[in-house]
């Protein structure tokens, strides 16, 4: 159903809801995702249409006890998803350490969760001059720790990420805050040197408690990260490096008589196959993100358990480094000797089969063209580049790239490659099935066209660590790296974080997440231009210039979007697997059939 033409600014939570649901479109059956000014006059809502969540079988009232241990294929480097991208974290920390102020709920809609309500013009929690937000608190809130809930969390949690040495990397927006008011324990009032339209999402990744973190500066240290006082429905009480991470109820849950468990244990066990076998075995009852298809899965665990699939938000691309690495230059001043050539970046483009890719060999995937692939900013773009290897091979030979003795290309007469220099690049992953499906693929594909690839495995948390970790993407000591990711409902801190001049890491700058060294003022003055307004159809014609930007300078290549899918028990009830929640996002409902 399309909307009528309404203020935008007036009606932003309606349409915040409609985005979520638009995003919630069906994506074709598939393995599963492991491991972001002045008001127009009229705006109008998208087409929606809905995805249902899937919930597990009725069976009767919960029983309460027992003990279920959930299967991760890597261990989170930390529970504080503010200070890391690796979507491992999220699935684990959602049962402690990530309870909001706001939650979506499987059917796309906004719920308060610590709030008592959604903050909107009407309700007097939205100034009219879009702001301030002021966010009322539920009362008689309390940490795992039994110490009491304030606004004034709120305010260390803001003061925590904007500092300079804290190693936040999620900082949504919090850079457009410029103070926050707490006149009384249960009200926190914010205020924005410009409007910011993803507001309702501002503290999505949780909250830290003044009292048991530590100083801004030292987040990175905080004993906190590791074993959080949280809010969520369990705490963590042991965690064993390598093996297992294993919680118990927070005795002071806001939900009255809830979890009904007595103790959660992530078990880290990376192979597939010794995965299942755990899940068919009975020795643990959830999985995240199986390897085999959902056919596949059911058979091999049939009257044992089941795989559920929902539409996924993780978008599979290529980050080409544009910056020589290996250099101790974080910046961009000194151009990759073999990407740094955009003639080169184009001829990758265009030796990748994208359909045999995500139809053969992920299995169904939807092919994606860039970063708005979902929700109300999504662009249809055709790739300028698109499979073709014999444009490929002209490109190369343009560039001064000669075919040698063996097939593999070598520089003559390169842009900034010495002659002789060997067309071969490094390619970044880690370690989870579809990923190196895709890996494998890319180096037949780009074989052919003589540049040689050597397919890599590394660890989430050295892959997407912090540049104060010396995370590898972030520091930029890559050629190539093919990942999954995300953008959230309302994009735009996500898209300057990961396109803008000013988010290229280092130093001084250790949450910009441009890790592709990609500068582009064309770029920087759409971001500038989206994030001025919120008429989303505006917003959302500079998101799509950005997405053709992409398509013809290639700093990524995106592939394809698939499904999440959990394995659980038929002993295991309650849970409700959504597309915007984590696996434990409802732990807090699920039992144990005796």
């Amino acid at each position: 159903m399309k909307q009528k033409p309404v203020g935008t600014f007036v009606v932003l939570t309606m349409l915040l809801i409609s985005m979520v649901l638009a995003a919630c479109q069906p994506q074709a059956t598939q393995t599963t995702q492991a491991p972001a000014a002045e008001a127009s006059a009229t705006t109008a809502a998208p087409v929606v249409e809905t995805s249902a969540a899937t919930a597990a079988p009725a069976a009767g009232e919960p029983v309460r006890g027992g003990t279920v241990e959930l299967i991760i294929p890597e261990e989170p480097p930390m529970l504080n998803y503010y200070m890391t991208t690796a979507a491992v974290v999220l699935q684990v920390a959602a049962a402690t350490s990530t309870t909001t102020l706001e939650e979506v709920d499987p059917n796309g809609e906004f719920k308060p969760v610590l709030a008592t309500e959604i903050p909107t013009i009407e309700n007097g929690g939205l100034s009219k001059d879009y702001l301030t937000v002021t966010w009322k608190l539920k009362p008689n809130l309390k940490w795992s720790d039994g110490v009491p809930f304030t606004s004034d969390d709120i305010k260390f949690t803001w003061e925590a990420i904007t500092n300079p040495a804290s190693g936040a990397v999620n900082v949504q927006g919090f850079n457009q805050i410029a103070s926050i008011e707490t006149p009384d324990d249960l009200t926190a009032i914010i205020h924005y040197t410009t409007p910011y339209n993803g507001y309702i999402l501002q503290f999505s990744y949780g909250i830290f408690p003044r009292h048991a973190c530590g100083t801004p500066d030292t987040m990175t240290t905080w004993d906190w990260n590791k074993k959080p006082v949280g809010m969520g429905p369990f705490v963590v009480s042991e965690w064993v490096a390598g093996d297992s991470i294993t919680m118990k109820p927070n005795p002071y849950y806001f939900i009255a008589g809830k979890p009904y468990l007595d103790r959660l244990i992530f078990k880290i066990v990376p192979a597939g196959a010794v995965q299942t076998a755990m899940m068919k075995t009975g020795e643990a009852q959830v999985q995240l993100w199986p390897s085999e298809t959902k056919q596949e899965y059911d058979t091999l665990l049939a009257g044992v358990g089941q795989q559920v699939m929902v539409p996924s938000l993780w978008n599979t691309a290529i980050d080409l480094n544009l910056s020589k690495p290996f250099d101790n230059d974080p910046t961009a001043t000194v151009p990759h000797p073999i990407l740094g050539d955009v003639r080169v970046r184009r001829a990758i483009s265009h030796a990748i089969d994208y359909t045999t890719l995500a139809n053969d060999v992920i299995t169904n995937a939807d092919i994606t063209t860039s970063p708005m692939a979902y929700g109300w900013s999504k662009c249809d773009l055709a790739r300028i580049y698109d499979y073709d290897p014999e444009a490929a091979k002209a490109l190369l030979e343009e560039a001064g790239w000669k075919v040698g003795g063996d097939g593999i290309r070598v520089a003559q007469g390169a842009m900034y490659a010495k002659d002789g220099t060997r067309l071969s690049l490094e390619l970044l992953s880690y370690e989870w099935g579809p990923m190196q499906k895709a890996q494998q693929t890319l180096v037949e594909n780009l074989k052919v066209v003589g540049i040689e690839v050597k397919p890599q495995t590394a660890d989430m948390s050295l892959l997407f660590g912090a540049y104060g970790e010396n995370g590898t993407l972030s520091v930029g000591n890559f050629d190539m790296a093919v990942y999954d990711r995300s953008i959230p409902l309302m994009p735009q801190s996500r898209l300057e974080q990961v396109y803008s001049t000013t988010s290229i890491p280092g130093p001084d700058n250790q949450s910009g997440h441009n890790w592709t060294r990609w500068v582009d003022p064309e770029v920087d003055r759409l971001l500038a231009d989206a994030g001025g307004t919120f008429n989303l159809d505006a917003a959302r014609a500079d998101y799509c210039k950005l997405g053709e930007q992409i398509l013809d300078q290639v700093p990524q290549i995106f592939l394809f979007i698939i499904k999440d899918g959990y394995g659980f028990s038929n002993k295991v009830h309650g849970y409700n697997v959504s597309t915007w929640g984590s696996m434990t996002w409802d732990v807090q409902n699920w039992w144990l059939e005796p």
